[in-house]
Formats: C-alpha cells, sequence, structure tokens
C-alpha cells in the first residue's frame, strides 16, 4: 500500500504557529480559558457553565501539547521564545506577579520543550517519558519543600494546610452527631495528605507526556516530524527507575519525618510509572493474541479497581530486565 502524503497545515494554523506572538497569546489563551470562561458565563444556566469548565480545563491540558508542536515544527529557539513570551505575558495579566510566569515557564514551557526536542534523538520516546518524570517529580518537590520553609514547617504540615480548607467546608456539612461520617472524612483527609504530591506528580505525567504523543501524531500527520516512531507501547524507564523504585521504598518503609515523606511520595510516583510500564506490556500481549475485548476489560478493571494497579508495577519492574516484549510480534498503538 501507497503511503498517504502528508496534509497541508490549515493556513489559520499555519500563521498561529510560525509567529511568535500569535503563539504565545494562544498559549496564554489556553493556559487562562479554564479562569476566564466559567467567571465569565457564571450567570448562565447550569448545563452551560459545566460545559465552559470543561472546555477550559481541556484546552489548559492541552497547553504542552502546543508547546510540543512548535518545538517540533519551529525548533527549539522559535519554541523558547514563545514560551519565553507567553510566561511574561502571565505575569502581566496576573498583575505583575512572579509565580504565575515562572509556572508557566517552567512546567507549561520547558518541560515538554524539553520533552519534544527528545524524540528526535534515538530511542527519544524513552528519554521524553524519562525527562518529563523527572522533571514533574524535582518540580513539585521543590515546590513542596518551598512552600514548607515559607510556613516554617515540615512538609506534611504544609500539605494539611492546603487540603484543610477544602475538608473544613466538608466537615461542616456533616451533623456534629454523625462520628461515623466525621471518622471517614478525617481518614480520607489524612490519607490525601500523605499522598497527595506524589498523586499530583504522577497524574500531571500522564496528562503531559500524553500531550506530547499527540503532538507528535499531529507533527507526523501534517508532514514536519523526523524523529523517533516507537509506539507508546514500546514504553520502558530503564533500570535506574527500577533501582530508584527499590530505596524509595526502603525509605518509606525505615526512614521517618520529611525524608519518610519524602519517600513515600516520589515511591507512589515511580510505581505508578512503572504501573505504565506493566500496562504497555500487557497491552502489547494482549494485542499480539487479537484480545480487542480483553484490552478493553484490562483498562475497565484498572478505571474501578485502583488495587489493580499492583500487579501491573510488579510486570513493569520485571520488565525492565527480561524485556517481555522483545519476544512479542510488532505492534501498533
Amino acid at each position: 500500500m501507497l503511503e498517504q502524503p502528508p496534509k497541508p497545515l490549515p493556513s489559520v494554523a499555519s500563521l498561529l504557529l510560525t509567529r511568535r506572538f500569535p503563539c504565545a497569546a494562544l498559549l496564554l489563551l489556553m493556559l487562562s480559558t479554564a479562569i476566564w470562561m466559567p467567571s465569565l458565563l457564571q450567570n448562565m444556566p447550569p448545563f452551560v457553565l459545566i460545559l465552559s469548565t470543561l472546555i477550559g480545563l481541556t484546552l489548559h491540558v492541552l497547553a504542552p501539547a502546543l508547546v510540543a508542536i512548535i518545538t517540533l515544527g519551529g525548533g527549539i529557539t522559535f519554541a523558547a521564545h514563545v514560551v519565553v513570551i507567553a510566561s511574561i505575558g502571565a505575569s502581566i495579566l496576573s498583575g505583575f506577579s512572579l509565580l504565575p510566569g515562572l509556572i508557566t515557564l517552567t512546567a507549561y514551557g520547558l518541560l515538554p520543550l524539553i520533552a519534544a526536542a527528545a524524540l528526535l534523538k534515538q530511542h527519544g520516546l524513552q528519554y521524553s517519558a524519562r525527562y518529563m518524570a523527572a522533571g514533574l517529580g524535582l518540580l513539585v518537590l521543590i515546590s513542596t519543600i518551598a512552600g514548607a520553609l515559607l510556613h516554617e514547617g515540615g512538609l506534611r504540615e504544609f500539605i494539611s494546610l492546603l487540603m484543610s480548607p477544602m475538608f473544613e467546608e466538608a466537615q461542616q456539612q456533616v451533623a456534629v452527631s454523625d462520628f461515623e461520617t466525621l471518622q471517614v472524612l478525617t481518614q480520607a483527609q489524612q490519607m490525601m495528605i500523605s499522598i497527595l504530591p506524589g498523586l499530583v506528580a504522577l497524574s500531571v505525567w500522564f496528562a503531559w507526556w500524553g500531550d506530547i504523543v499527540l503532538a507528535r501524531n499531529f507533527a507526523n500527520r501534517y508532514g514536519f516530524y523526523k524523529g523517533d516512531q516507537a509506539s507508546p507501547l514500546a514504553l520502558s524507564f530503564g533500570k535506574k527507575f527500577a533501582y530508584l523504585f527499590l530505596v524509595l521504598l526502603l525509605l518509606a518503609n525505615l526512614a521517618s519525618g520529611d525524608l519518610q515523606y519524602i519517600g513515600i511520595n516520589a515511591a507512589i510516583m515511580i510505581g505508578g510509572l512503572l504501573a505504565a510500564q506493566g500496562i504497555a506490556v500487557g497491552h502489547s500481549w494482549l494485542k499480539t493474541k487479537n484480545m480487542t475485548l480483553s484490552i478493553s476489560m484490562m483498562y475497565l478493571m484498572l478505571f474501578i479497581w485502583s488495587f489493580m494497579i499492583v500487579p501491573f508495577v510488579i510486570v513493569g519492574l520485571m520488565d525492565i530486565w527480561f524485556d517481555y516484549r522483545r519476544k512479542f510480534p510488532a505492534v501498533g498503538g
């Protein structure tokens, strides 16, 4: 079968993606829609408000994909210029506050840029996933430590301070005599405090790296991608991540205080990444057997039963040494 020629980029998209200031304005729009759109439509019917919130959140989550697209199409220097302009714009729009600009520059700018640029290397898909994971882990760690230092407390106390308004509001809606519900809320609060940084880092990694893969597909479709063509099912994190996970498990069980808290949350994040590798192994194996329904069931079970992630962590960890997919026939996405 003849390979189809790439589609031409629409003229509007070409204008936005090849000019620094329009591209930076588009990035700022995607980042801020989740804030201003629901506020602008707050007097509208509830379904309009819900729809606008979903649209805003979707655009916000897709902002790193835009950075990745312009990195693949315009190069690192062009993408860096766009990110810096957007960061300055974010600071200006927030009343000349440095924090929004810094977050835009790092989390939404430099991290997707580096991850997208890594795709152009040999085995770029693997490097992209690893760079994104390392960058997000460091960002969450540094942010948590900085917050704890500013509030002159421990890491756990700082996260508890962040979450207390949400749980206090929920507890106020429960009758004082309803001890069981209050106890459940207290236990949920303590659990969320214990795992929140690691859970946030892992969740953002899934969204951000999904954006990188989406940007690669977009660049492939329009013919300006020349990098690694490996399937996302080839995802692998390497032995360094495996050894780090084992060390973090020891730290989480043997250390105390802030060091233990860091160990627990870092282990949650690395364990989730290894689970993603294990899921890729399971998906690949089921695909080689043409068990399409079983693939759907696998993801459904993961969605409704969180404990199912544990076997995939083990599979992902073992795959680092045994490379199970090497024995499978080539599979697609």
